[in-house]
Parts: C-alpha cells; structure tokens; sequence
C-alpha cells in the first residue's frame, strides 16, 4: 500500500471521525428528554464510532456515496438491535422484540413528560434510533458528497428538537463545542481540497499528501490562524451577549423579546402564610357573595419557581393591556369536552386586608375590577400594576368556572409536554436524594401521573401530622428533606405551606408539571349567600398540571387542617392491562440477552473472570503513579478554581469605587440563591437586601435574618447606598471618598453570607453561580415601554 493510499485513509478517518463526533456533541441537548441521560448517550457514541470508520474505509476502497450508506445502515441497525435487545440479526423473534421495545418506547414517550423517569418508562431505543439516523445523514453530506455546510441543516434539526419540546435554552459549552466541530470539519475538508491542487511552486519539500496528517499544504503559522479564527468565533458567539449588557440579546433565547410588556419582580407571598395563621385574633379580611353553597379555595398567587431556598412567582413578562375589564383567556389545556357551569361572585376586602394580589376563584372566564390590575396569561393570578395599588376596601366581581373533572378521564390524559413551560418541572440540580427515593417509593404501584398524584395526596394525609406549633417556617431544600424524613424534631410535621410544597417537588421529580397556590380554605356564612374569610383560612395546596383538564388541584395536608379532598381524586379508575406490558414496562425486562438467554445473576458469573481481567505485568508501574499524580493535581485545581477565582473578583471589586461594590454585592446575593431586585433603584435593592442580613453570631443550621440581625451591617448597606446613589444622581464631583467604604462592604458580604445556611454557604464559595456570568454593569433604567412594580413580601402584607 502506497504513503498516498495510506494519507488517504488517514484523511477520511480525520473527516468521519469529526463528523460523527461533532454529530454525537450535539445531540448531547437530548438530555433533558429523560432522567438518565447516559442510557442512550453511551450506545450512540459506540454508533458514532462504527459510522465513522464504516464510512472512512468504505470511501477509501472508492465505493459509491450511497453504497457507503447502505453499509453504515446496515451495521448501525444491526448494532442498534443488539444494543436495544441484545442480538444483532434483527430477524425472527428478534424483529418481535425490537418492536415491542419501539412499541414501548414511544407509548412512554407519549404518556411521560419529559424529562421521562427511566423506572417508569425506556424510550433509550427511540432516542437511539433518532441519533443513528442523524450520525448516518451527517455523514453522507459532509464525507460522502463532500458538502459540509449543508450538514449543518440537520445539525440544525437535532438543535431544534429540545427546543421546540422542552422549551428550554441549550448549554452553551454543547453549542461551543458543536461549533468547533463544525469549524473543524470544514478545515478538513478544505485543507484536503487544496492538497489535490499539489506541491506549492518552489516547494520542493514531501509531497503534502505523503506526510500522513491528509493536512498538507499548511504551515504551522496557517493552522494556527485557522484555529484562532474557528475557535475564536464561537467564543466570541457566547462570551459577547453574556458580556455587553446594552446588547439585548441572548443566545438561542426562544421566549418573548423586548417589547411593550411590564417585567414585574414580585416578591414570595408565602412568606407572611405562618405569620398571619399564628395570630392569636382571627381577624376577617374578605367577604364573598354569591348563589355557591360554601365557597372554597379562592386564590391570590401561584408560586411557580422552586429554588433551593423557596418557593417564589418569579418574574413575570406581564402586558400592558392584560387587565381585568371583562372576558378572560380561554382555559389552558382544558378540553372542550369536560364539563362545566359557571358561578358568579361579588368579593369585597375589609379594612383590614392589605395585598397586591387580587384574590379569584380560578380558573374564571371573566373578571371586573376597578385600578391597574394586571393578570398573567400564564398563570392567571392578578396583581397591582400601581405601586400605590392596594386591595384594602376594594370590591370586584368575577365568574369563575367549576369543571366536572373525571378520574377516569384524568388517568387516560396523554402527555402534556408542549402545552405548559418546561419550567414547571425544574428542580435545582442537588436535590436531596431523599426526595426522589420517596418519590419513587411512594408511587410505585400507580400506573399513570393522576394516579401519582394521588398517592401522593393520600401518603401526606395518612402518615403525616399538622401541626402550627414548635414548626419552623420555610419550603427550601433543607426544610424539605427534614420535614420529609422520619428523623429529627420535626420529622413529617407540619403545616400547609411544607405539604403543598413537597408534593410540588415531589411531583416534578416525577416529571409532572407541578407548582403551589396560595389563597384561602373554606369561610364562615355569615348571611345567605354571604360568606367570610380570616385571616386563619389561610391556606396553601399543590396544582399539577395534566392534559385536558388544565390546573387540577390536590389536596395533601391531613384532615385535621383540611377536612376533604377533591371528589375526583375519590373516584376508581378502570385501567386496562397493556399486552405485554405498558408504558411503565422495561422492554429489557422481557427480552433474551445477546446470546438469546437470560441473563445469570452477579453472583453467578464466574468468578475466574474477574482475576484474568485484573492481571498485570509485573513490575512498578511508574506511569501509571505519574498519570495518576498529575490527573490529582488536575482534579484540584479544577475543584479550587471557582473559588480562587470568585476570591479576587471579589477583592478586586471591593477596593473599587461604589459600582464595583454594589455589582459585587449583587453577585454575591445570586451565589447565595437570594432573590435580588433587578432594575430597581439604589433605595428599593438595598431595602430588599435588608431582610436576609445574617449575624455571624447565629452559628444555627438555619440562622435568623433581617435588620435586627445586624444593625452594623444595616447601617454599612445605607451608606452604600448613599455612595451610589451620589455617584448616579448627584452633579459631578459631589462623590466622595471615604476610607471605611471597603470595610462598609465586606460587612454587607459577611452579613449576607451568615444569613444563609451552610449548605447555601458552601455552594457559594465552591461552585458560584456567577463565577462565567458576572455582573458587568449595574442596570439603572428600565426600557422606555418598561415600569419597574414592587411588591411588599406576603400575600397579607398588612393585617390591622
């Protein structure tokens, strides 16, 4: 074999191999489609290789673009069978089993929301399938017709589909390293192109071909632009958006643009719940009239943004015109088909009710009140557009939709991806393993997602206890795993606010859209058709979201708070058995192994095996200590990086002048998981910091906070303050140095640091989430079609 067949080989290798890898890369953004990503991702890059070295050598023995297809469908599929149903001759009961595997999947695909449970259901075969078609087509048109910027339309498509389905942005180091894929497969492609032209004139070197690389005709200066210039260009894609603020744009951000929308930051209203329930007065805040007997479950937000510290509402992109002056929105994935009436209420709030959030009886089809309220379309709760808004006296009018929901026709719902926000099911990404352990536990023996849900409802109702007194509040990750495990003082006690957001979480760890309501439970008749709330009908419950009903609420606090659950959560379901099995089956549970039987236990597998596979040459192996030393003294300075890092930002920032300080002590609120105030003014952000100020006396588990915590650092924060707000607001010139501004800061840090937990503490310090996306610029003013609402933290913000 000649220098030039064997470059040829190598070439073709390089291109297939790039190809492949790039594809594999990209389908990475797949890994939201189920809880084990790797199912799927391991076996297509085994397929990933196998098309690449199918397709190299089968161009190098000059065989036809298609011919070359062929034989790489050929082995993929036979590969794809074996790894789907352990034989690789898909004929006979092999070809049975692999459609039952098909079948399967695609029936979990379309009963599960994603991210798919890999307990419940194995859609790895269709995800498998779908990579090899996409290794296989990339191939062909990169390798085999030689056209590489047409592969980036189905490297395109594989992008499109976590899009489109998950509704969630891709990660930037996945779009980073596709596109030095793609950069690097078209330099291979022309640096082989220019080959073919021949030795450079007066170039009485090698041949280029002959060299081995297939890369001639380059020097070193010249691949190394090329590498500058490919790698410089995807950086530059996701460092400039992330880096210059006054460029509104964000990379494959998918969800509204700018526009004449009101961005709201609201407050957590859960936060004032345990308060107003432990008041030693029950003090009426709301009167309702209508012809309903006994009104129920009236609802003034809905939290849907978990963090590891709470539950919030987040922010909302809320338009100017959503205001409540007649018909609303139709229903959000309830069908036509359920049935339905219509009840009309008159609400008046007292004297002693003050709130921003308009109570309603969702879901409604129609709402009248007086002000700039808005609602949400996505949520539909109402909230004060007025920063002078206030509910206290008002009185509105509204009808509300009562639907005849059916367990049976709540169990037979098909899947809901698409039709609510992927965010529905976020969770952060270390959750306590408890949490899904439970989850899993508990419904294990419910075949549909209504079915967990109430099993749920019924495991908190039977083996836990309510309880106002001795139980501290919160709804973070920490509260929950103490409240969920059988251990501790408060082991599985509690009150409304840990029931409903428990089974929230629990139910997005199941992949069911999931979030918390907060509003009244039942009132007192205090006329014929008037009825009145207090303050200790204040009330909070879980709403999962489920295809053709919309919203459906669930009911998990014991009876001793909350006497009944909803009567569709009461009614028997008649679920037919799948043959063989149904969504929740595993196809590998009933299929022969690779060698067509079943598979011997652990314990039965010979135990020689083992010892030929641990055998090694004798001798001291020095490489290995060498690698093994270096890949340590890797792993620690990746593991001390973030923190070695955020240290000197933060020393750099602090000995700079007053924007530097306040962008710091941004960065430092979101390290911590704090909610932080964006586009509000010096005054307003620094009032809201005020409240998670720590002292760092409080050495508890869960320290207080608040500016009776510590007033130095309250006083510290005011000063601040000032400093900025001279610096933005004042003629030049009037700034002033002070020499205690540094220590100013650091005892704001400090303070916010003790007023977290531990474990928020720790995350701060070693994995910091502002670490790749500082703060660069403080914002100060908002669009010109943009008002900035504040909203006190409560629903109840004041009780007279």
């Amino acid at each position: 074999m000649s220098s030039r067949n064997r470059s040829s080989l190598g070439a073709g290798l390089a291109q297939s191999s790039a190809a492949a890898l790039t594809t594999w890369v990209c389908i990475l953004s797949w890994r939201g489609f189920t809880d084990a990503p790797s199912l799927f991702l391991s076996p297509l890059l085994g397929l990933a290789l196998l098309v690449a070295g199918i397709g190299a050598v089968g161009r190098w023995s000059r065989l036809g673009a298609f011919s070359v297809l062929l034989l790489q469908l050929l082995g993929g599929a036979m590969a794809l069978s074996w790894v789907v149903v352990g034989s690789p001759l898909p004929v006979g009961s092999t070809w049975d089993a692999l459609l039952v595997a098909a079948s399967q999947a695609r029936e979990g695909a379309v009963v599960y929301a994603s991210p798919v449970p890999t307990a419940e259901a194995a859609v790895e075969p269709l995800l498998i399938g779908g990579g090899l078609l996409c290794l296989v087509l990339v191939d062909l048109l990169a390798c085999g017709l030689r056209r590489v910027p047409l592969a980036g339309l189905p490297l395109l498509a594989v992008y499109s589909v976590p899009v489109s389905l998950l509704a969630t942005d891709l990660t930037w180091w996945v779009f980073a390293l596709s596109a030095l894929g793609f950069v690097t497969m078209l330099y291979l492609q022309e640096s082989e192109q220019v080959a073919r032209w021949g030795r450079s004139l007066g170039d009485d070197g090698p041949d280029p071909l002959a060299t081995g690389s297939g890369l001639g005709g380059h020097t070193a200066t010249g691949r190394l632009n090329a590498l500058a210039v490919g790698g410089g260009a995807p950086a530059l894609a996701v460092v400039v958006p992330r880096a210059v603020p006054t460029l509104d744009v964000q990379l494959f951000d998918v969800g509204r643009g700018p526009g004449g929308d009101t961005k709201i930051s609201v407050d957590n209203p859960m936060t004032d719940l345990v308060r107003d329930l432990n008041r030693p007065d029950d003090t009426p805040l709301l009167a309702v009239r209508t012809d309903q007997v006994d009104p129920e479950y009236p609802r003034i937000s809905v939290l849907n943004r978990f963090s590891q510290n709470e539950w919030s509402p987040g922010d909302r992109e809320i338009p100017l015109e959503n205001r409540p002056d007649g018909d609303m929105p139709t229903l959000t994935g309830v069908s036509q088909s359920v049935p339905r009436r219509t009840l009309d209420y008159r609400l008046e709030a007292y004297d002693t009710f003050s709130s921003r959030w308009l109570p309603t009886f969702a879901p409604v089809s129609r709402v009248e009140a007086a002000g700039d309220w808005r609602y949400d379309e996505s949520t539909m709760d109402f909230l004060a557009g007025d920063p002078d808004l206030d509910l206290t006296g008002a009185s509105w009018s509204m009808t509300s939709v009562d639907l005849d929901l059916s367990a049976q026709e709540l169990a037979d719902a098909p899947s809901s991806v698409g039709m609510v926000s992927a965010s529905y099911t976020d969770l952060p990404a270390d959750m306590p393993p408890l949490i899904r352990q439970l989850a899993n536990q508990v419904t294990a023996n419910a075949p549909t997602r209504f079915q967990k849900a109430v099993a749920l409802q019924d495991w908190f109702r039977q083996e836990f206890d309510y309880s106002l007194r001795n139980v501290p509040p919160g709804n973070g990750t920490d509260e929950l795993e103490e409240f969920l495990s059988l251990e501790g003082d408060y082991a599985r006690t509690g009150y409304c606010e840990q029931f409903a957001s428990a089974m929230a979480v629990m139910a997005r760890q199941l992949g069911i859209p999931a979030r918390v309501a907060v509003g009244f439970l039942r009132p007192q008749r205090i006329a014929e058709g008037v009825y009145e709330y207090s303050s200790d009908d204040l009330h909070a419950w879980p709403e999962l979201f489920i295809a053709g009903s919309g919203w459906v609420r669930f009911e998990p606090t014991p009876p001793a708070r909350a006497g009944a659950v909803p009567a569709y959560t009461r009614e028997a379901v008649d679920l037919q058995q799948p043959e063989p099995s149904g969504p929740s089956g595993r196809a590998e549970d009933q299929l022969p192994d690779r060698n067509g039987e079943p598979s011997a236990a652990p314990d039965e597998l010979d135990p020689e095996a083992d010892d030929e596979a641990g055998a090694v040459d004798p001798g001291f192996p020095w490489g290995a200590l060498l690698g093994g030393l270096l890949g340590a003294l890797a792993l620690v300075g990746l593991v001390l990086a973030p923190r070695a890092v955020r240290r000197r930002r933060r020393e750099h920032r602090l000995a700079s002048g007053p924007e530097a300080i306040w962008d710091e002590l941004r960065d430092t609120a979101r390290d911590l998981g704090l909610p932080y105030l964006d586009r509000r003014s010096p005054h307003e952000t620094g009032a809201g910091l005020v409240g998670h100020l720590g002292s760092p006396l409080d050495d508890r588990p869960r320290p207080r906070h608040g500016a009776g915590q510590a007033p130095e650092a309250v006083t510290s924060l005011h000063r601040l303050v000032g400093d900025v707000e001279r610096l933005r607001y004042a003629p030049p010139g009037a700034d002033e140095s002070r020499p205690d501004r540094q220590d100013d800061a650091r005892r704001v840090v400090v303070a916010l640091q003790e007023g977290t937990t531990p474990r928020a503490r720790r995350r701060a310090t070693w994995l910091p989430r502002t670490l790749l996306r500082p703060t660069r610029r403080t914002d100060v003013v908002s669009g010109p079609e943009t008002e900035s609402l504040g909203y006190r933290s409560g629903v109840v913000d004041l009780v007279r």
